[in-house]
């Protein structure tokens, strides 16, 4: 019996655009009738969304609706472009219908003239931090930078006078009458060695978090003092009628799945694993599933992602099968990104009470399933590229390749840690928007974590070169040491125009002491325009998803087994699917569950998993990259 076949026992038989007109001559009272229409369509909107708080900030969510553009969104919500794809690196990408865009609240505050109106002015005494200034105004530090853009380069010091943004710390003094009852944080002693950076990796939560619920740690770590970490501990309460009600609540459940997720005790281990499958398999479309690798030609172009990923999964689970633990995999095939498929195979799903759900691809039938598996308490995995919105409010749902600000976070690390001393630091802003969100997050996380450095070293400073062309670059090179660019461009042809203009400098007389170092995106090795050996001179450093080593042992098994089931070789979609399944069927082959913390990276064929929880009451990111180099012209793995 063929795979599709099978498949197809298992499968089911298988949703205001405005007209814009340019007219130079307008009468006057039709502009101000359109105007007063449209000023009262915005204020319509706006009086009736939810105002959601997330992180600590104020938004509104709008779900996009055909014929939405960016445009009329910031109309609408009178927010500039710029700041809603600030907010949602996504949109860059074009609008999606059903897609959620967070658009930041601004708040109306009293403008009192304080000095000039916008800011206060504070001199810096003896001691002071960045942090501890931010901290004391109730104000951000990136709020204090844009003022005193010369702290970038150049710190703080003693005497100095500094800007702080007054309208910032009069939306915090706005008074309220809630009162809220104080959290019942987790505690650790400390132990030598240990740093910030190490205590977050431990308990998976950020540096950053652990500073605001301990008053900022001005005085940093000591060995034995107790502090707390921004993980809640459940208070015991006295049961009353109020607090019984509130009990049959929904957000008073979601409480509670959080804070037992990793409770162990009540887990009940099974003989059989039930994972469902959702992935465009097209089966109507296909005649045949490849048997061989003559018929790879016959498969549906559409469905070959799905069908390499697919005996990705089955390998892996019959690796982990044995007599004690079995898994059986329930395939759906969820066609294109219409959501019918994806419905009605979810209904199929809620009577097979599965412990497990891999896919679908696309972000709406993504939304979809995380939402019944939520209401469900299933797990659920994301195996491609997402946007981090599919984690928000949703602790079930699990993400298995990184975005790219948790990428940025990786490169910042690599500047820090080998490139941050007598070196000069450039990060290029070419001249998409998305560029410069990417450029200004990198810039962002590399000064964070420099200034949590504690040694006397003196740092190399990051700078913004703006180009509107490759060959303007060279102005900023300094000819007597290494230069490290970051530079966030998918733009094939000005990254190639790069490359060939630092190329040719660094073979003249007057840059024969000049170094460059380059550290770019994962798309720049899809450039088939740019040999192998421009990577090598340029010394290119590229953080990439997945990285396989066919030299490693676990691959050549891996590839070996593979070809004898399937008589093809696999692909990296074959990998991504045998990792995921692996590392995941093994969590309920050993655990009975899949939310049990993860103290060390788990390494796999093609993949490294380290997932952080993204929030109270939401999802679950792999955060991890590899960061490759090239030497003796081959892609090599630097971290």
């Amino acid at each position: 019996m063929t795979l599709v076949q099978n498949l197809q026992q298992q499968l089911s038989g298988n949703n205001l655009i405005l007209l814009i007109l340019i007219i130079k001559k307008l009468i006057p009272y039709y502009v101000l009738a359109i105007a007063l229409i449209f000023s009262l369509k915005i204020n319509a909107q706006v009086d009736t969304t939810t105002v959601h708080q997330i992180n600590g900030k104020d938004y509104y969510i709008h779900n996009i609706e055909q014929g939405n553009t960016l445009y009329f969104l910031s109309k609408v919500y009178n927010t500039p472009i710029d700041i809603i794809q600030k907010e949602n690196p996504s949109v860059n990408d074009g609008l999606s219908v059903g897609e959620k865009i967070f658009i930041p609240l601004k708040r109306e505050v009293d403008t009192e003239v304080i000095v000039n109106g916008n800011y206060i002015l504070h001199t810096v005494e003896k001691g002071r931090t960045l942090y501890a200034l931010a901290k004391e105004y109730n104000v951000q530090q990136n709020d204090i930078i844009v003022l005193n853009p010369e702290i970038v380069d150049n710190g703080i010091k003693e005497g100095q006078v500094i800007k702080i943004p007054v309208l910032k710390i009069k939306q915090e003094q706005v008074p309220t009458k809630e009162i809220k009852e104080k959290p019942i944080y987790k505690t650790h002693n400390v132990n030598a060695g240990e740093t910030l950076y190490s205590l977050s990796k431990l308990y998976k939560v950020s540096v950053d978090s652990i500073k605001i619920v301990n008053d900022g740690l001005l005085n940093g770590l000591r060995v034995g003092e107790k502090i707390y970490l921004p993980i809640l501990v459940e208070q015991k309460r006295i049961a009353t009628s109020s607090t019984f009600n509130n009990m049959l609540s929904s957000d008073s459940i979601v409480n509670s799945i959080n804070l037992n997720l990793f409770n162990t005790d009540s887990i009940i281990k099974k003989s059989v694993y039930k994972i469902a499958l959702l992935l465009p398999f097209y089966i109507e479309e296909n005649e045949e599933i490849v048997t061989s690798a003559l018929q790879q030609k016959e498969i549906y172009p559409k469905s070959k992602y799905a069908v390499e990923f697919y005996h990705g999964v089955v390998l892996a689970l019959d690796s982990l099968s044995n007599q004690d633990v079995n898994f059986e995999l329930l395939v759906y095939d969820t066609k294109g990104q219409d959501s019918i498929s994806t419905r009605k195979a979810l209904k199929k799903i809620d009577i097979e009470k599965v412990d497990l759900i891999i896919g679908p691809l696309y972000y709406s039938n993504f939304e979809v399933a995380s939402q019944f598996a939520l209401e469900r308490n299933i797990p659920i995995i994301s195996p491609v590229k997402q946007n981090n919105k599919i984690l928000l409010g949703n602790q079930f749902v699990f993400k298995a390749v990184p975005s790219k600000m948790s990428i940025l976070k990786h490169i910042a690390h690599l500047a820090v840690d080998s490139f941050s001393t007598n070196n000069n630091l450039i990060t290029i802003e070419h001249i998409t928007s998305k560029e410069k969100s990417l450029a200004d997050a990198y810039i962002k996380d590399y000064n964070e974590l420099m200034m949590n450095k504690t040694d006397t070293l003196i740092y190399s400073s990051m700078k913004k070169v703006q180009l509107s062309n490759a060959q303007e670059i060279i102005s900023s090179l300094n000819k007597l040491t290494n230069n490290v660019m970051f530079v966030p461009s998918s733009n094939s042809t000005f990254v190639t125009n790069l490359f060939s203009v630092l190329t040719n400098v660094l073979t003249t007389k007057d840059y024969k002491s000049c170094k460059v170092t380059l550290i770019g995106l994962e798309e720049w090795l899809q450039f088939d325009n740019i040999d192998l050996e421009y990577f090598q001179t340029l010394n290119v450093y590229l953080p990439i998803n997945q990285f396989i080593d066919y030299e490693n042992e676990s691959v050549v098994t891996m590839i070996n087994k593979y070809y004898e089931s399937t008589k093809t070789y696999p692909s990296n979609s074959s990998f991504l699917g045998f990792d995921i399944a692996y590392y995941f069927g093994n969590k309920l082959k050993t655990n009975g569950n899949v939310f049990t913390n993860e103290e060390k990276l788990s390494s796999f064929t093609s993949l490294e998993f380290n997932f952080l929880k993204t929030g109270v009451e939401s999802g679950f990111e792999n955060t991890h990259s590899t960061i490759v180099g090239f030497q003796n012209y081959k892609v090599e793995r630097i971290d």
